[in-house]
């Protein structure tokens, strides 16, 4: 699970199936014997995607059941297509229908998010320019979204309010200007931390070179003032496009020589991946 504790994601995991299962799931006690029975099953993809999530997803049947054993096929970062199995599972059936929805669940909505990803990443890889995230993410879900995001080719902006500094247009307004609102949070944030700064014209991106901010993201600037940014910025700054960024004008902002661009259409507009669990055999393994 890409360096993430056990721990970490079973606190997660325990509550997803806290939301679902409550205190059982009455349809497989109610089947009594029937659930007792050793099964296999496949995950099944139903339309085309880049696959994301798939330790997530086998850790919910094993979470349920220790004994439950998993095979992830298709990898995370991987392109699949419609019938292609993406997992195996074999073991105690009530484990594994008990977990199924909410294994799907993490599946369809990470893979449709590394899918929309790869789309972005792909219009614009032979530019070198970066796809990023925002903080535009369902709650209780960003740092799953987000490692979706990666697994589509894409990289992280902030994970959140507390790793980064981001002086938008109200931070402004409040201090009364620019240079104010960067000089104020210089003076008690830690060396370690970046100061990123929104910009809305180039006269803010020339306050902000001269404050010597470590990002500028221009904030849904036309192309020419973006091109006239990029200029005025080389080897000061790191440049970020941002603020309606799709596929439709992508490559047009990446072609004006920015580093980063950001978007929160990989997550807001994501589609989930249609997936199926089906079961393949009884008893028989």
């Amino acid at each position: 699970m890409e360096g993430w504790p056990i721990w970490i994601v079973d606190q997660y995991i325990e509550k997803f199936l806290q939301e679902d299962v409550g205190v059982g799931d009455l349809t497989t006690q109610g089947i009594g014997k029937f659930v007792e029975q050793t099964i296999r099953a496949d995950i099944v993809a139903k339309q085309e995607g880049v696959m994301a999530g798939g330790q997530f997803a086998l850790r919910v049947f094993t979470f349920l059941d220790r004994e439950v054993k998993g095979e992830i096929v298709v990898q995370d970062g991987a392109f699949f297509r419609p019938r292609e199995v993406l997992m195996r599972l074999s073991g105690n059936a009530a484990a594994i229908l008990t977990g199924e929805r909410t294994a799907l669940n993490l599946l369809q909505r990470l893979s449709g998010i590394a899918t929309r990803t790869r789309e972005m990443v792909n219009l614009v890889e032979d530019l070198g320019v970066k796809i990023a995230d925002t903080r535009k993410t369902t709650p209780g879900l960003r740092a799953f979204e987000k490692y979706a995001v990666r697994c589509g080719g894409g990289i992280n902006h902030r994970l959140g309010l507390y790793d980064c500094v981001l002086i938008k247009d109200n931070h402004i307004m409040l201090c009364g200007s620019l240079q104010k609102a960067i000089r104020e949070v210089r003076s008690r944030i830690p060396f370690t931390a970046k100061i990123v700064v929104e910009c809305a014209n180039v006269s803010q991106v020339r306050e902000a070179l001269e404050e010597r901010v470590d990002v500028i993201m221009l904030d849904n600037m036309g192309l020419e003032d973006i091109k006239q940014a990029v200029r005025m910025a080389k080897g000061r700054a790191i440049i970020e496009a941002s603020g309606n960024v799709g596929p439709h004008n992508v490559r047009l902002i990446a072609e004006q020589g920015v580093d980063i661009i950001s978007s929160g259409y990989i997550t807001h507009h994501a589609s989930w991946i249609d997936m199926s669990l089906e079961i393949e055999d009884q008893n028989g393994l």
